[in-house]
């Protein structure tokens, strides 16, 4: 009986690995982008804005999300919020 519980763990120890290695390796449709945040960028709120976005690039493939991210969203509201006050 240990022989078939030690067979079936390297068995799921095999899984896991090759599974690893798919997300590592595999094609970002399949597993997702490995962002990497390589800077910033304007976020272009308004004509004097200076307010400045996060930019990402995927580490697999090469793709960037050009500092269009929730996040980014978030902070030129806040931008916009605080033009409009100072403004009005």
């Amino acid at each position: 009986m240990a022989t078939t519980l030690q067979r079936q763990l390297d068995d799921a120890e095999a899984t896991v690995e090759r599974l690893k290695l798919q997300i590592t390796q595999g094609p970002c449709i399949e597993a997702g982008h490995a962002w990497k945040f390589v800077g910033g960028k304007n976020a272009g709120c308004n004509d004097t804005c200076s307010c400045s976005v996060p930019v990402h690039v995927c580490e697999k493939c090469g793709d960037s999300d050009y500092g269009e991210t929730d996040e980014a969203s978030v902070i030129r509201d806040r931008c916009r919020l605080i033009y409009e006050h100072e403004e009005g």
